[in-house]
Protein backbone atom coordinates (compact mmCIF):
# COMPACT_ATOMS: atom_id res chain seq x y z
CA UNK A 1 0.00 0.00 0.00
CA UNK A 2 2.68 2.42 0.62
CA UNK A 3 4.04 1.52 -2.72
CA UNK A 4 0.81 2.49 -4.42
CA UNK A 5 0.88 6.00 -2.44
CA UNK A 6 4.18 6.78 -3.38
CA UNK A 7 3.17 5.96 -7.53
CA UNK A 8 0.28 7.86 -6.99
CA UNK A 9 1.87 10.70 -5.32
CA UNK A 10 4.53 10.88 -7.99
CA UNK A 11 1.88 10.80 -10.99
CA UNK A 12 0.67 13.63 -9.56
CA UNK A 13 3.60 15.62 -9.34
CA UNK A 14 4.64 14.90 -13.05
CA UNK A 15 0.93 16.45 -14.69
CA UNK A 16 1.80 19.59 -16.04
CA UNK A 17 -1.45 21.94 -17.01
CA UNK A 18 -1.13 22.68 -20.60
CA UNK A 19 -3.51 26.10 -21.58
CA UNK A 20 -5.31 25.88 -24.79
CA UNK A 21 -3.62 28.10 -27.68
CA UNK A 22 -5.33 31.48 -28.01
CA UNK A 23 -5.69 32.38 -31.34
CA UNK A 24 -5.80 36.07 -31.53
CA UNK A 25 -6.27 36.64 -34.94
CA UNK A 26 -9.76 34.75 -34.90
CA UNK A 27 -10.67 36.26 -31.49
CA UNK A 28 -10.57 39.65 -32.90
CA UNK A 29 -12.31 38.99 -36.02
CA UNK A 30 -15.17 37.45 -33.57
CA UNK A 31 -15.71 40.63 -31.88
CA UNK A 32 -15.58 42.70 -35.21
CA UNK A 33 -18.05 40.52 -36.55
CA UNK A 34 -20.33 40.55 -33.19
CA UNK A 35 -20.19 44.40 -32.96
CA UNK A 36 -20.30 44.86 -36.86
CA UNK A 37 -23.64 42.66 -36.39
CA UNK A 38 -25.05 44.96 -33.27
CA UNK A 39 -24.22 48.37 -35.46
CA UNK A 40 -26.26 46.56 -37.86
CA UNK A 41 -29.35 45.61 -36.65
CA UNK A 42 -29.48 48.86 -34.41
CA UNK A 43 -29.66 50.25 -38.20
CA UNK A 44 -32.15 47.45 -39.18
CA UNK A 45 -34.36 48.09 -36.33
CA UNK A 46 -34.02 52.35 -36.60
CA UNK A 47 -35.85 51.75 -40.33
CA UNK A 48 -39.02 49.71 -38.87
CA UNK A 49 -39.24 51.65 -35.99
CA UNK A 50 -39.06 55.07 -38.58
CA UNK A 51 -41.97 53.38 -40.88
CA UNK A 52 -43.90 52.48 -37.80
CA UNK A 53 -44.14 55.86 -36.66
CA UNK A 54 -44.63 57.74 -39.81
CA UNK A 55 -47.15 55.33 -40.47
CA UNK A 56 -49.04 55.59 -36.74
CA UNK A 57 -48.75 59.74 -36.94
CA UNK A 58 -50.84 59.52 -39.92
CA UNK A 59 -53.42 57.72 -39.23
CA UNK A 60 -54.09 56.77 -35.45
CA UNK A 61 -55.63 53.50 -36.38
CA UNK A 62 -52.10 52.13 -37.89
CA UNK A 63 -50.82 52.19 -34.32
CA UNK A 64 -51.70 48.18 -33.93
CA UNK A 65 -49.59 47.59 -37.39
CA UNK A 66 -46.18 48.49 -35.73
CA UNK A 67 -46.82 45.32 -33.72
CA UNK A 68 -46.98 43.61 -36.98
CA UNK A 69 -43.43 45.41 -38.01
CA UNK A 70 -41.67 44.33 -35.13
CA UNK A 71 -42.73 40.86 -35.71
CA UNK A 72 -42.14 40.71 -39.43
CA UNK A 73 -38.62 42.62 -38.27
CA UNK A 74 -37.40 39.95 -36.04
CA UNK A 75 -38.26 37.40 -38.24
CA UNK A 76 -36.16 38.84 -41.31
CA UNK A 77 -33.32 38.88 -39.39
CA UNK A 78 -31.90 35.60 -40.54
CA UNK A 79 -32.55 36.24 -44.02
CA UNK A 80 -31.11 40.07 -43.28
CA UNK A 81 -27.99 38.60 -42.50
CA UNK A 82 -26.74 36.52 -45.11
CA UNK A 83 -28.22 39.18 -47.66
CA UNK A 84 -25.56 41.97 -46.11
CA UNK A 85 -22.46 39.16 -45.97
CA UNK A 86 -23.16 38.87 -42.19
CA UNK A 87 -21.89 35.04 -41.48
CA UNK A 88 -24.04 33.22 -38.93
CA UNK A 89 -23.16 29.50 -39.42
CA UNK A 90 -20.82 30.35 -36.10
CA UNK A 91 -23.87 32.01 -34.28
CA UNK A 92 -24.69 30.79 -31.05
CA UNK A 93 -28.24 31.30 -29.34
CA UNK A 94 -26.84 33.71 -27.10
CA UNK A 95 -25.88 36.06 -30.12
CA UNK A 96 -29.24 35.50 -31.71
CA UNK A 97 -30.84 36.32 -28.61
CA UNK A 98 -28.41 39.16 -28.08
CA UNK A 99 -29.57 40.92 -31.11
CA UNK A 100 -33.29 39.83 -31.08
CA UNK A 101 -33.08 42.06 -27.93
CA UNK A 102 -30.98 45.00 -29.39
CA UNK A 103 -33.46 45.10 -32.48
CA UNK A 104 -36.84 44.95 -30.13
CA UNK A 105 -35.76 47.78 -28.58
CA UNK A 106 -34.24 49.36 -30.57
CA UNK A 107 -37.17 49.46 -32.71
CA UNK A 108 -39.16 50.65 -29.64
CA UNK A 109 -37.51 53.54 -28.41
CA UNK A 110 -37.35 54.99 -32.39
CA UNK A 111 -41.06 54.07 -32.50
CA UNK A 112 -42.15 55.93 -28.47
CA UNK A 113 -39.72 58.86 -30.19
CA UNK A 114 -41.75 59.33 -33.09
CA UNK A 115 -44.95 59.85 -31.08
CA UNK A 116 -43.30 62.76 -29.39
CA UNK A 117 -42.47 66.62 -29.27
CA UNK A 118 -40.60 67.83 -31.80
CA UNK A 119 -41.10 65.01 -34.19
CA UNK A 120 -45.00 65.22 -33.61
CA UNK A 121 -47.32 66.62 -31.02
CA UNK A 122 -50.36 64.23 -29.96
CA UNK A 123 -51.56 66.23 -26.33
CA UNK A 124 -53.20 68.42 -25.96
CA UNK A 125 -52.74 71.96 -24.12
CA UNK A 126 -53.08 71.91 -20.22
CA UNK A 127 -54.69 74.35 -18.27
CA UNK A 128 -53.94 74.07 -14.50
CA UNK A 129 -52.83 76.16 -11.20
CA UNK A 130 -56.07 78.73 -11.78
CA UNK A 131 -55.90 81.51 -9.28
CA UNK A 132 -58.48 84.69 -9.25
CA UNK A 133 -56.43 87.49 -7.80
CA UNK A 134 -58.81 90.83 -6.46
CA UNK A 135 -57.23 93.90 -5.86
CA UNK A 136 -59.97 96.23 -3.39
CA UNK A 137 -57.03 99.63 -4.04
CA UNK A 138 -56.12 98.60 -0.66
CA UNK A 139 -55.72 94.86 -0.40
CA UNK A 140 -54.72 92.11 -2.49
CA UNK A 141 -56.36 88.98 -2.22
CA UNK A 142 -56.31 84.86 -4.23
CA UNK A 143 -58.89 82.53 -4.48
CA UNK A 144 -57.61 79.41 -5.83
CA UNK A 145 -59.20 76.45 -7.64
CA UNK A 146 -58.11 73.38 -6.03
CA UNK A 147 -59.19 69.89 -5.14
CA UNK A 148 -60.41 69.49 -1.36
CA UNK A 149 -60.82 65.97 0.04
CA UNK A 150 -63.58 66.99 2.25
CA UNK A 151 -65.66 68.07 -0.63
CA UNK A 152 -64.47 65.05 -2.83
CA UNK A 153 -64.47 68.21 -5.86
CA UNK A 154 -62.70 70.87 -7.05
CA UNK A 155 -63.80 74.42 -5.03
CA UNK A 156 -62.71 77.81 -4.94
CA UNK A 157 -60.45 78.20 -1.86
CA UNK A 158 -59.35 81.28 -0.73
CA UNK A 159 -56.13 81.60 0.09
CA UNK A 160 -55.94 83.52 3.29
CA UNK A 161 -58.78 82.01 4.70
CA UNK A 162 -61.49 85.01 3.65
CA UNK A 163 -65.05 84.58 3.21
CA UNK A 164 -65.55 83.37 -0.40
CA UNK A 165 -68.79 85.40 -0.61
CA UNK A 166 -67.17 88.92 0.31
CA UNK A 167 -64.06 88.93 -1.50
CA UNK A 168 -65.51 90.42 -4.93
CA UNK A 169 -67.64 93.50 -5.12
CA UNK A 170 -69.63 94.28 -8.18
CA UNK A 171 -67.56 97.75 -8.28
CA UNK A 172 -64.83 99.28 -10.71
CA UNK A 173 -63.06 99.81 -7.40
CA UNK A 174 -62.20 96.11 -7.49
CA UNK A 175 -59.74 95.21 -10.00
CA UNK A 176 -60.06 91.04 -11.44
CA UNK A 177 -57.28 88.92 -12.49
CA UNK A 178 -57.95 85.89 -13.56
CA UNK A 179 -54.77 83.57 -14.33
CA UNK A 180 -53.85 80.51 -15.29
CA UNK A 181 -50.91 77.70 -15.83
CA UNK A 182 -51.05 77.42 -19.88
CA UNK A 183 -48.52 75.20 -21.52
CA UNK A 184 -48.39 72.34 -24.10
CA UNK A 185 -45.55 69.74 -25.00
CA UNK A 186 -45.30 71.53 -28.45
CA UNK A 187 -46.05 75.20 -29.30
CA UNK A 188 -49.09 77.18 -27.84
CA UNK A 189 -50.85 78.87 -30.39
CA UNK A 190 -53.52 80.83 -28.20
CA UNK A 191 -54.99 81.02 -25.11
CA UNK A 192 -58.62 82.60 -25.08
CA UNK A 193 -60.90 83.79 -22.38
CA UNK A 194 -64.33 84.20 -22.40
CA UNK A 195 -66.58 85.91 -18.78
CA UNK A 196 -69.93 85.24 -17.97
CA UNK A 197 -70.66 82.50 -20.82
CA UNK A 198 -70.40 84.94 -23.30
CA UNK A 199 -69.19 83.80 -27.00
CA UNK A 200 -66.80 87.14 -27.26
CA UNK A 201 -63.59 85.40 -26.74
CA UNK A 202 -60.79 87.78 -25.89
CA UNK A 203 -56.42 86.59 -25.99
CA UNK A 204 -55.36 86.43 -22.15
CA UNK A 205 -52.33 88.32 -21.37
CA UNK A 206 -49.10 86.19 -21.22
CA UNK A 207 -47.38 86.87 -17.84
CA UNK A 208 -44.50 84.61 -16.43
CA UNK A 209 -43.53 80.58 -16.26
CA UNK A 210 -46.37 79.67 -19.09
CA UNK A 211 -48.86 81.45 -16.65
CA UNK A 212 -51.36 83.62 -18.86
CA UNK A 213 -53.87 86.69 -16.83
CA UNK A 214 -56.89 88.22 -18.05
CA UNK A 215 -57.81 91.20 -16.80
CA UNK A 216 -60.98 93.00 -15.72
CA UNK A 217 -63.17 95.02 -12.93
CA UNK A 218 -65.61 94.63 -10.70
CA UNK A 219 -68.57 96.44 -12.43
CA UNK A 220 -67.60 94.61 -15.61
CA UNK A 221 -69.21 91.21 -13.81
CA UNK A 222 -72.84 91.50 -14.26
CA UNK A 223 -74.46 88.17 -13.69
CA UNK A 224 -73.83 88.57 -9.58
CA UNK A 225 -71.05 85.37 -9.70
CA UNK A 226 -67.82 85.51 -11.68
CA UNK A 227 -67.75 82.62 -13.97
CA UNK A 228 -65.62 81.88 -17.32
CA UNK A 229 -64.13 79.79 -19.92
CA UNK A 230 -60.44 79.35 -21.01
CA UNK A 231 -59.72 77.88 -24.71
CA UNK A 232 -56.18 77.01 -25.09
CA UNK A 233 -55.18 75.80 -28.79
CA UNK A 234 -51.87 74.21 -29.95
CA UNK A 235 -49.94 74.61 -33.37
CA UNK A 236 -51.02 70.90 -34.15
CA UNK A 237 -54.73 71.93 -34.01
CA UNK A 238 -55.63 70.61 -30.41
CA UNK A 239 -57.88 72.71 -28.13
CA UNK A 240 -58.66 72.06 -24.24
CA UNK A 241 -61.25 74.00 -22.88
CA UNK A 242 -61.47 74.97 -19.32
CA UNK A 243 -64.32 75.51 -17.14
CA UNK A 244 -64.43 76.02 -13.14
CA UNK A 245 -67.30 73.68 -11.68
CA UNK A 246 -68.68 76.25 -9.97
CA UNK A 247 -68.73 80.44 -10.23
CA UNK A 248 -67.36 82.67 -7.74
CA UNK A 249 -70.32 84.97 -6.01
CA UNK A 250 -70.08 88.74 -6.63
CA UNK A 251 -71.47 90.98 -3.92
CA UNK A 252 -73.13 93.95 -4.70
Amino acid sequence: MAKKRKKDKEDKEDYEFTPPEFDEKEFLLKELRDTKTVLLTVGYASVFGIVAGVMANLDQDLVPLGLALVIAGLVSLKYFYPFIKVDVTQFQKKNWAGNIAWFFFTFLAVWVLMFNFPIADHADPTVTEVTVWVDNGTNVTAIDYEYVDSVGAYVWVPRWGESLDSMIHASAAYTVNITAKVADNGELVTALMSVDGGENFVSMTPEENHRYGFLLTGDQILSGSLTFEIRAADDAGHVTVFMPASAIPVSA
